[in-house]
């Protein structure tokens, strides 16, 4: 494939070992991911007989008008002057249609800058695909971790629970706290259970786009905690040109002169000419004929043909141009979302998350000792599974908006861009 669209470069996105093969004891690598879809997916094999096809009407459009072997009889049958055979007359002819314009050549030039056109679109659809596989996959690692949240809060909650049955046995906590208990932990362990549904959907979201409705294995595996340092503005508005959507539009521009030059070319009336051979049963003689005819006016008709050309190769700057802006504004702002990310995550990881471990700690002792209520406790506990979540909220959105990255600017295994 010419461009791959980004495969490689989306597997910076999260670090992890790939395995030589996929199994449903091994987890799933996101270079496995991206090979399985490159490999299987129904929609790139239907991409190669596309791709065939438009080959083949570029030979198609290329091909001059064909020879004509034409035969001829007149005085056949008639009045009485005329009819039997004496005065039959038979010409075999051959001729062809002379295009002059060089209007085959012109034609093949059209259906090569649509294939070109083909192929870029093809480039664009491929890589949405890619990244909607590296999306998916890294949803399914998400899920992941919040099925481990989960169970850590399945674990707090469990543990809350026997502290205040402690409490209640001895008398210093009422039945309707340790009732609360209960319901927290019975509120954990179903949140718990939704994370494998979510996970069981996810694994088939993704299992589909290699063609397989089983998916071939059991978790993903990925760091997303490890994040990979962002390159500046610049440097990735540079890398926007190799977007397929802008070189579509520049191969586009050059469709549009093609289609202008064919247009033009109707202004040369094409000339039918024939030669053949004569002959007169009457006197048994053989004759040459020659014959040649030619449209008139085809200057006026081609008029409105050229009209439309200009006026449609004329928008295809503009066209550029706007799409060139939207993409380099999409870019900023992914950018910054990315930054932001990052900061959030950072912020979670070295302030929030400590101090909220640390007051974890301290509300569990002095619920034991009696100092603070079950709805401080709880409380605490809510507030450090909530940054947790936010932490790996943060982390995911950083991966995947390097995916949105990696996809505007159309990066290619050779680059190896890390957004």
């Amino acid at each position: 494939m010419r461009l791959l669209l980004g495969a490689c470069a989306l597997i910076w996105v999260v670090s992890a070992t790939a395995a030589p093969n996929m199994t449903a004891e091994k987890p799933l690598t996101m270079s496995q991911a991206i090979a399985m879809v490159l490999e299987n997916n129904p929609q790139l094999q239907a991409a190669d007989f596309d791709s065939n096809a438009a080959a083949d009407r570029v030979r198609q459009r290329s091909l001059t008008s064909p020879w004509e072997l034409g035969v001829e009889f007149e005085n056949l049958a008639g009045g009485n002057g005329v009819s039997g055979s004496r005065n039959l007359e038979t010409t075999l002819s051959l001729g062809r249609v002379l295009e002059l314009g060089n209007k085959a050549h012109l034609r093949g030039e059209v259906a090569r800058f649509e294939l070109g056109v083909l192929h870029h679109e093809q480039d664009a659809r491929r890589l949405d695909l890619l990244s909607n596989a590296a999306r998916r996959f890294l949803d399914i690692v998400r899920v992941q971790g919040e099925r481990d949240l989960s169970e850590e809060q399945v674990t707090l909650m469990q543990r809350t629970l026997q502290a205040v049955e402690r409490r209640y046995e001895i008398g210093k906590a009422p039945e309707a706290e340790r009732s609360r208990a209960q319901i927290n932990l019975a509120k954990a362990e179903l949140a718990r259970e939704e994370t494998e549904h979510l996970l069981a959907n996810g694994r088939r979201q993704l299992s589909v786009l290699w063609g397989e409705l089983e998916p071939g294995f059991s978790s993903a595996q990925a760091d997303l905690f490890r994040l990979h340092d962002e390159p500046d503005y610049a440097t990735l508005e540079q890398r926007i040109e190799q977007n397929p959507v802008l070189a579509r539009l520049a191969t586009a521009e050059r469709l549009a002169n093609a289609r202008l030059q064919l247009a033009r070319s109707k202004r040369n009336s094409d000339v039918d000419i024939k030669v053949g051979m004569r002959h007169f049963n009457a006197s048994d003689n053989l004759g040459l004929t020659l014959s040649m005819s030619m449209p008139l006016g085809s200057g006026g008709r081609a008029r409105p043909y050229v009209s439309e050309a200009e006026n449609l190769q004329q928008r295809e700057p503009y066209l550029a141009q706007q799409q060139h802006m939207a993409l380099r504004a999409t870019l900023f702002e992914l950018h910054q979302e990315l930054l932001h990310a990052r900061d959030r995550l950072i912020v979670y990881q070295q302030r929030i998350i400590p101090a909220a471990e640390k007051a974890l700690a301290d509300y569990s002792r002095g619920y034991t000792a009696g100092r603070y209520s079950l709805w401080e406790l709880t409380s605490a506990q809510e507030i450090l599974l909530e940054a947790r979540r936010e932490i790996l909220s943060a982390a995911t959105e950083h991966h995947m908006i390097g995916i949105e990255i990696i996809r505007l600017i159309g990066a290619t295994p050779a680059t190896g861009v890390n957004p």
